[in-house]
């Protein structure tokens, strides 16, 4: 989700999401114009402090808000991100809100875990405490409505045998191994397409539009 701050300035964006990791602050100080929302008046609470202490409260505002039910106008934002949020929704009802308040030549923009390998499926099973009770990973029958809703899609997998790495985490040279195999990650999901499904994460760019405009790497 990187790559959002070399093309915000000016923008209107709304991100789904406003707790720990949002990008709403930052993206406001690269020069977007950030509204952020979010069901908990704590996390909303939360982005409004961490916006005043950042000095952009003229360029940031905080909403608490159902993302299945957003009270917006059509056609009033250029972008929309979220990180790990679409997989705690109803995912139809959300993509229809998304659509709606696009502009014609939006994008959106967000990162999800996928449901489909039976090794990283295994792992939530022995780690309930780690997720909500509403949390349902994408398979491929969501990311099939979500192509469906939009003119274009853009598809990004990350993480399979980098996850081989994650017993190491916080010892010497972890961050260093994890480069390297999301490296060879990279040329796994190009040259055997059908392994993309069995990554951890994918990340969506979608495009109201065909003529819209493309986010490229």
């Amino acid at each position: 989700m990187h790559e959002l701050g070399q093309r915000v300035p000016g923008q209107a964006i709304l991100e789904f999401g406003c707790g720990p990791g949002s990008l709403s602050v930052e993206l406001a100080g690269k020069g977007a114009r950030m509204t952020g929302i979010d069901l908990s008046e704590i996390a909303i609470e939360q982005a409004r402090n961490k916006a005043e202490r950042a000095h952009v409260t003229d360029r940031s505002a905080f909403h608490v808000m159902d993302a299945e039910e957003l009270t917006f106008p059509e056609e009033s934002f250029d972008l929309v991100c979220g990180s790990g949020i679409l997989h705690h929704l109803d995912v139809g009802r959300a993509l229809g809100e998304i659509h709606r308040v696009l502009k014609m030549d939006g994008v959106a923009i967000f990162m999800e875990p996928l449901g489909h390998n039976p090794f990283i499926n295994l792992y939530r099973k022995f780690t309930p405490g780690l997720r909500t009770v509403d949390e349902h990973p994408l398979r491929q029958e969501d990311l099939q409505l979500i192509e469906t809703c939009f003119a274009s899609s853009e598809w990004h997998y990350f993480h399979l045998l980098s996850l081989l790495a994650m017993p190491l985490r916080g010892l010497p040279g972890f961050k260093y191994l994890i480069k390297q195999l999301d490296k060879i990650d990279r040329i796994v999901f190009t040259r055997l397409p059908r392994l993309r499904k069995e990554a951890w994460i994918v990340v969506m760019i979608l495009s109201k539009h065909k003529e819209g405009r493309r986010l490229k790497d």
